[in-house]
């Protein structure tokens, strides 16, 4: 039997560790001259979700600390086509490490404080900017995350000065068996309140219990994440296996979608049209049209981030595949059907450094 996840509507106790000791609340941080231009921005209309730098295309994010890639977040922007002014798949290289001055809490303003975290991106302080949230699923930090403000330029503000930086902590998103989140994704507004502040969405559990998706609604603070919905939505093949299944998301035009990967089968399924269903009682269910993307998609190989955008502005979302090794390839969907498989079109290997 399932733990059950809900919480009363009230306010969590915030105690934490001195590393992650900030108040969620924060300041308002001053107005920031618009940044300068690095490349032509093209015509578009509405904001363009992971645009880290204005400029109207997608562009890539990735935590370091693995082979390949030195510890930190790296940053890598989006490259456009000269015939059609959208993007292509490709991204600038070499990446830039924006995570230099750590994470504002770890107490040592150095990129290790990266280390072993999952890092999405939103506009998690309420803005029209893309800001950083920071997840640790594991270690010292287990549960807790960290929620950096974006400069709007492809960078963070500096973590650790006033008004930069929101904690996470981890009796906000646990479940009732003290459990972390294994992973956490962006929901955006998919509940249809709050919708300046990002909501999440995580797959939580133990061996035990079984694992679920979790829905974390927000409350119009950054970091505001007070209660939880559990969700008795079976995996995309029918199992309760969640465990086995990676999500990531993005927004786009026709609201919000997730991908979901199987690695060892090399199941890769689209939902689009995502929306909360909330019974009121802390459970619930996603409402959402599901399409079978691919059968063999990178089966059994490991991948340290999946970043999913709609990249080329065809209005199907596409997905960037980031390797420990530091090397990243996009993958261009297209011909989604609910028959069958949809046509992925993968881009030459970049590497990032």
């Amino acid at each position: 039997m399932m733990a059950d996840l809900s919480v009363p509507r009230r306010l969590l106790a915030w105690s934490a560790p001195a590393a992650l000791a900030l108040a969620a609340t924060v300041p308002a941080a001053p107005a920031l001259a618009a940044p300068a231009d690095r490349h032509p921005t093209p015509a578009v209309v509405g904001p363009v979700d992971r645009d880290l730098d204005g400029d109207g295309v997608p562009d890539l994010v990735t935590v370091g600390g693995t082979a390949g890639l030195g510890s930190g977040v790296w940053s890598a922007t989006g490259l456009t086509s000269r015939r059609t002014g959208v993007g292509t798949g490709r991204v600038h290289t070499p990446a830039g490490n924006i995570g230099l001055s750590g994470n504002g809490v770890g107490g040592t303003n150095s990129p290790t404080e990266f280390d072993g975290a999952q890092v999405i991106t939103g506009s998690f302080f309420g803005g029209d900017r893309q800001d950083f949230l920071a997840y640790y699923p594991g270690g010292p930090a287990a549960g807790y995350a960290s929620i950096i403000r974006g400069a709007g330029d492809g960078t963070m503000l500096t973590p650790y000065l006033s008004g930069n930086q929101a904690s996470v902590f981890s009796d906000q998103l646990v479940d009732d068996n003290g459990n972390a989140p294994l992973q956490v994704a962006n929901a955006y507004g998919a509940d249809g309140v709050n919708p300046e502040y990002p909501d999440l969405i995580s797959v939580t559990g133990d061996a035990v219990n079984g694992h679920r998706l979790v829905y974390h609604p927000s409350f119009p603070m950054p970091g505001g994440y007070l209660f939880r919905v559990a969700l008795a939505d079976a995996t995309p093949t029918g199992g309760t296996d969640w465990q086995n299944w990676t999500i990531a998301s993005t927004e786009t035009a026709t609201g919000v979608a997730m991908y979901l990967r199987n690695a060892a089968t090399g199941d890769l399924f689209l939902w689009t049209g995502v929306t909360l269903v909330d019974n009121g009682d802390g459970t619930g269910s996603l409402t959402r049209t599901q399409y079978h993307v691919a059968s063999n998609w990178n089966t059994a190989t490991t991948i340290t981030t999946i970043s999913v955008a709609d990249v080329n502005a065809d209005g199907v979302p596409d997905l960037w595949a980031v390797r420990p090794d530091g090397t990243v390839r996009a993958y261009l969907v297209s011909g989604l059907s609910a028959g069958g498989p949809a046509t992925v079109r993968a881009t030459r290997v970049q590497h990032l450094l």
